[in-house]
């Protein structure tokens, strides 16, 4: 759904199926915006957090999603909570990617 949103409205967009995943992604290219869900196989996105500051990675802007109600992330851009309006993300998609460019 977060794919589909963020392409009809002109972004690039690469997924990754769990947090291992994202990372190996991360260290093949830099999007411009990491939208990382809390809760995920293999490697959660507090784990993925910690891995990109790291590996220096932490300069990628992260926004947050999650359902959980524990405490967002200080370190990230924004943070959604499910159910989200999808007009709040692409707000989030707005401020740092160009139309045409990838948030991961």
């Amino acid at each position: 759904m977060l794919k589909l949103t963020l392409e009809m409205s002109g972004y690039v967009v690469d997924v990754a199926r769990d947090g291992i995943a994202a990372l190996e992604a991360l260290d093949q290219q830099r999007p411009c915006l990491v939208i990382l869900d809390l809760v995920m196989p293999e490697l959660d996105g507090w784990g993925v957090l910690a891995q990109m500051k790291a590996r220096k990675l932490d300069d990628i802007p992260v926004c947050v999603i999650s359902a959980l109600s524990e405490r967002t992330p200080s370190d990230v851009v924004a943070s959604l909570r499910k159910p989200f309006d999808t007009n709040e993300l692409l707000a989030v998609a707005s401020r740092y990617c160009p139309q045409g460019h990838a948030p991961t």
